[in-house]
């Protein structure tokens, strides 16, 4: 090989790898994930992000729970907007039998869910439960001439160990609680993990270790605000909310890129391999990127040594509703699969490409 090729090929390893090394994204990631915040009750998610920021950034908090701050002066004023609110139910009513009957927060895949531990977030504290399976749920019927009813949200119940209404609001539960998968993480190796709420907590871990690491020099000549925003997977409601007031001329959201990385997916659409990097995304259901832009951001990432993808997917993002007060909407994203499951698995080197990028893209954005 080339000496100049080898001492260059070095350099952007070591760029990288030193970025990473002051990467805290996958540590907050594991804590954040497990913190309830189904979408309308992200207060506990909020709370630990303010836990976690210096007080001298002057943190601000709406009373629907959207957390922001903004420093520097000038312009360009950037945006980064990560949705801290997760999927999961409310419940509804209470039947006779002591059943809890919910409503979705969100678009959580019910099939994925069917005989699974849940955790009901009552006033005095978690209440276990599970999700009552169908009679034969796990039998196979190939030749059954009529396919059953699907199992929705709508058609099932959560089963607390009682037998009446009173039993279960003898355990804290009301109506209006909300109900989370009950969430593991799994390891399948060092720095790939899978669980449930990856989207968008991971999100919320990257512009949380950005925000940490940010250097007061790399804000010099513009405005830059970090928002973690509420009730994205109900309808985008915290971010439009933000959007009465911020103006800015490029917003990032920060958020899952939902790829097809997985044994049984057609790899003709938002194929973009785990492990590869972060994500920028083309084109979703609510957007297109300009080409400039994202030639603007792989420009900076060749120049930082961090690995960027390009993809386009389906589904919306918070910086869409920035649109219409004249913002450049450029989403940017790690390569996640099973989204909307309890499995969403997610790599280590993917995120902290992200928060690598987050940094750049603050330092060299003109």
């Amino acid at each position: 090989m080339n000496k100049r090729i080898m001492v260059a090929a070095l350099v952007i390893v070591v760029t990288t790898a030193s970025a990473g090394a002051q990467s805290k994204a996958w540590d907050i990631l594991r804590e954040i994930v497990l913190v309830p915040g189904v979408s309308g009750h992200e207060g506990p998610v909020s709370d630990f992000i303010l836990g976690r920021l210096p007080a001298d950034l002057k943190v601000q908090r709406d009373a629907m729970h959207n957390v922001w701050f903004t420093v520097g002066s000038g312009k360009p004023h950037i945006l980064f907007v990560a949705h801290t609110d997760e999927l999961g139910w409310i419940v509804d009513r209470i039947t006779p039998g002591g059943r809890l009957r919910v409503k979705p927060g969100g678009g959580l895949l019910p099939q994925t869910v069917e005989a699974r531990p849940v955790l009901v977030h009552a006033g005095r504290g978690p209440v276990a439960g599970i999700v009552a399976p169908r009679p034969g749920y796990d039998e196979r019927r190939p030749n059954v001439e009529e396919p059953e009813a699907p199992f929705t949200t709508e058609s099932f119940d959560i089963y607390l160990g009682v037998a009446t209404e009173a039993e279960a609001r003898a355990l804290g539960v009301s109506e209006g609680d909300p109900v989370t998968a009950k969430k593991t993480v799994t390891d399948f190796a060092p720095g790939l993990m899978a669980t449930r709420a990856v989207d968008d907590r991971a999100g919320c871990a990257a512009l949380l270790d950005a925000a940490l690491r940010l250097r007061p020099d790399a804000v010099k000549g513009k405005t830059v605000t970090f928002a973690w925003d509420v009730q994205e997977e109900t309808g985008l409601f915290g971010a439009t909310e933000l959007a009465k007031t911020m103006k800015p001329d490029y917003v990032f959201a920060i958020d899952t890129f939902v790829s097809t990385d997985s044994p049984l997916e057609s790899k003709r659409f938002a194929f973009l391999p785990v492990g590869k990097g972060a994500v920028i995304r083309a084109v979703d259901s609510s957007n297109v990127t300009p080409k400039t832009e994202i030639r603007k951001v792989m420009a900076i990432a060749k120049k930082r040594g961090i690995p960027v993808q390009v993809g386009n997917s389906r589904g919306g993002n918070d910086g869409s509703v920035f649109l219409p007060g004249g913002a450049v909407d450029i989403p940017l994203s790690w390569p996640g699969s099973y989204a909307h499951s309890l499995i969403e698995k997610i790599d280590r080197r993917d995120l902290e490409a992200l928060t690598d990028l987050i940094l750049a893209i603050i330092s060299d954005w003109k």
